[in-house]
């Protein structure tokens, strides 16, 4: 018996944090993949509460290209908290995992808005993270 497809808002979440982690790597160094899925007004509420514009993440990413040779993310604990015709909201949790045992977890919130042009049919429009686990 075929599973069931993954809604469109976990792929996507799955498939961005996918190309984080080939960008801090080194093994993409393109920005194309982020640009077309962050919509040109958002926002992102770091775990210690700075909120930064869509330009600034962009800037951080770009600096952040292959700045590891060991980092795993991943996400986990996918639930779907509104969904409407134009906006969908959902929580997960981000792992950062490196070779030397240190790990970090947060907990995020995202707001996408439906797009066709983005996608998986969708743009981030806020990201809010706390963090919820650290090991240094």
């Amino acid at each position: 018996m075929d599973a069931e497809p993954r809604p469109q808002w976990q792929t996507e979440i799955i498939e961005l944090h996918d190309f984080f982690e080939e960008l801090f790597l080194g093994n993409t160094t393109s920005l194309d993949r982020a640009a077309v899925a962050l919509a040109d007004d958002f926002t992102m509420a770091g775990p210690y509460g700075a909120v930064t514009s869509r330009d600034q993440v962009m800037g951080q990413l770009e600096s952040g290209i292959g700045h590891t040779s060991e980092l795993s993310i991943s996400v986990e604990g996918l639930q779907l908290i509104l969904e409407t015709d134009d906006v969908v909201v959902a929580e997960y949790v981000e792992v950062h995992s490196l070779r030397d045992d240190r790990s970090n977890k947060r907990r995020s919130t995202v707001v996408f808005r439906r797009d066709p042009e983005g996608p998986n049919g969708l743009r981030w429009v806020r990201v809010q993270e706390t963090w919820i686990d650290t090991t240094d």
